[in-house]
């Protein structure tokens, strides 16, 4: 009997019947999926068996480390890099201005790597890869091309496309959509690490249900993060809201903590979550509102950034408080290194 068989066969009996996988068998079953040996039907059981049982720990980690196994991984030349994905079905209520995140950042001093995919059911919101394919920039790029960027001090940064670096994952998209339900693959999806630096890689990823920082923050340690910022971010996204306290998490040294956030304490002002378009979300609006950003127009996407970047700053270390991190980011924007690193990218 198949790996994806055995599989079924205990995590599809019932609420009281049910049995959890081992991490082993939980990657075998999903290997067997990516490979294209399962037929669909059962492809689409397992995952929504597995969600309807609730995963364990283990099981997800079997999953995440079989999506690893066939995504393509480089080594970039950096002590420390940060690896974001906003969901990959994108946004429909707020801009997504963390499309721009990964420039500040590597203006900043950071260099860091998005991931995602041009468009995903069943939410089929804005992208990073649409406002980048808008914008002018290779957003089909390989892995090896995103590894050079992010070693190229002059860009520092890169957004890697499901597609280039996990093919196999991205073939499950039609799947996916006609089961409706997201399964664990939309969270775990988010965690992986096409590039990774020589000493630090850091993880930054949003959550929406409460469950889920321990989960996030169990698998980013055993997943061989040396740290995660877990964010109750706007629409499941990484920057959490501009107007008001949010309670956040963090991995550090193996280990969760709650990480409550106030704008106040970033020298953020605003009465808006971020930035809320009425008549629709769209990447021409979200790439209007950035690159007004980066030229140092202050307002919601402004503040996004900065709040955003200036997170990533103080959770990695590199700057020793808040508020630094945040004048750090401002003067990077207001002097045109941020947006000059955005540009680069594009020109090269």
């Amino acid at each position: 009997m198949t790996a994806i068989a055995e599989a079924i066969k205990k995590v599809a009996t019932g609420p009281h019947l049910s049995k959890d996988l081992s991490r082993e068998e939980a990657y075998a079953a999903t290997m067997e999926i990516l490979s294209g040996e399962a037929e669909p039907v059962r492809a689409a059981i397992f995952f929504i068996a597995m969600r309807m049982k609730r995963e364990t720990n283990d099981e997800n980690l079997g999953i995440l480390q079989a999506l690893q196994a066939v995504t393509q991984q480089q080594q970039a030349d950096v002590d420390d890099l940060l690896i974001f994905a906003d969901p990959y079905n994108g946004f429909n209520r707020h801009c997504p201005l963390t499309v721009f995140l990964p420039a500040v950042l590597a203006a900043a001093g950071l260099p860091s790597v998005s991931q995602g995919v041009f468009e995903m059911g069943p939410k089929f919101g804005v992208t990073h890869a649409q406002v980048l394919k808008l914008a002018g920039y290779p957003y089909q790029q390989s892995v090896e091309q995103g590894r050079v960027a992010i070693e190229d001090k002059t860009i520092g940064w890169a957004y890697l496309d499901q597609s280039q670096a996990s093919p196999d994952v991205y073939a499950l998209q039609e799947l996916r959509t006609q089961m409706i339900k997201r399964p664990s693959l939309a969270t775990l999806e988010k965690m992986l690490m096409p590039i990774k630096a020589t000493a630090r890689t850091h993880l930054a990823i949003g959550f929406v249900h409460k469950e889920y920082p321990a989960i996030l923050s169990w698998l980013a340690a055993e997943f061989g993060y040396h740290s995660a910022f877990i964010a109750r971010g706007l629409e499941g996204g990484i920057v959490p809201t501009l107007r008001d306290s949010s309670n956040n998490h963090r991995m550090l040294h193996g280990e969760m903590q709650s990480c409550p956030l106030d704008p106040t304490d970033f020298g953020i002002e605003q009465d808006t979550r971020g930035v809320k378009i009425d008549d629709g979300v769209t990447a021409e609006r979200t790439l209007e509102e950035g690159m007004q950003a980066l030229s140092g127009q202050r307002g919601p996407a402004y503040d996004s950034l900065v709040f955003g970047a200036a997170i990533a700053l103080w959770h990695t270390g590199l700057q020793p408080s808040q508020q630094q991190a945040a004048d750090h980011v401002r003067e990077t924007i207001n002097s045109g290194k941020a947006k000059a690193h955005f540009e680069a990218a594009i020109q090269s």
